[in-house]
């Protein structure tokens, strides 16, 4: 009778055991999917967020949000000024802006170094490429036009170095410096207000955006091209930076 008796007593719950546990399992995966559903829309905001994300970058880039990366493309070098002999196994490109202070604080502090062991060496050819950014600096490309006229008359550097040294805000203030850099006046002054240079510095300014520049200064290193091929170029260094660091770039390509 006791064992008849525990056996009628655990029936009841035997039974509700059963029917609960099919029931415990729906409610778990009822809530999986849910939780399932809530991650999928959860995902489906993030990727339209991101889409957001990116196309506003896109936009305030000027498209070059997910260009692909300035080393590896090449330059043309043609008809820039340059300083440094062609077999140099190295050339530096120079990518300023004449009122750029950090452009200012590289050719006061880091260029001198740069010419004494290599320029001057003969081991890296440096080459100057116009950049002048209207929207920081809107009295810049005055300068840009100027040294490309004094490079008519066989004076670019002498020209450059006094831009850099003494930033001119007008064609006045830029023919002023004409003397000192030891060239005519008048024709300095006839040269710039034809705006025979006009065009070519704003192909210059296009042609870098199109490379992926945004910035000032900027630096573009390779391998010295043969025979007026354009220059690939493997390094670039971004800003003003202490010699080390193009010490480095440099040395890695020799």
């Amino acid at each position: 009778m006791h064992s008849r008796a525990r056996a009628v007593l655990l029936a009841p719950a035997l039974f509700l055991l059963a029917c609960s546990q099919p029931s415990a399992q729906s409610q778990d995966t009822g809530a999986l999917r849910k939780e399932i559903e809530a991650l999928k829309a959860s995902q489906e905001a993030m990727q339209k967020d991101l889409a957001e994300i990116r196309e506003f970058l896109r936009v305030v880039t000027g498209g070059k949000f997910g260009a692909p990366p300035i080393e590896g493309q090449t330059v043309d070098l043609g008809g820039a000024p340059a300083r440094g002999p062609e077999t140099a196994p190295v050339t530096l490109v120079e990518v300023s802006d004449y009122h750029c202070p950090f452009c200012r604080r590289h050719f006061q502090q880091t260029q001198p170094q740069i010419y004494s062991n290599y320029v001057d060496q003969g081991k890296v050819r440096h080459v100057f490429v116009h950049y002048p950014i209207d929207q920081l600096h809107p009295e810049a490309f005055r300068s840009h036009e100027a040294a490309s006229c004094a490079a008519d008359q066989g004076k670019f550097w002498e020209l450059h170095a006094k831009l850099f040294e003494s930033p001119a805000r007008s064609i006045d203030q830029i023919v002023a410096l004409a003397g000192p850099a030891g060239l005519d006046a008048d024709a300095l002054r006839a040269c710039m207000e034809s705006g025979k240079y006009s065009e070519a510095v704003r192909e210059s300014v296009k042609r870098m955006q199109q490379l992926g520049v945004d910035s000032t200064p900027i630096f573009l290193i390779g391998k010295t091209p043969r025979n007026g091929e354009p220059m690939t170029i493997l390094k670039v260094v971004r800003g003003a930076h202490p010699f080390d660091q193009f010490k480095a770039a440099i040395e890695s390509l020799q």
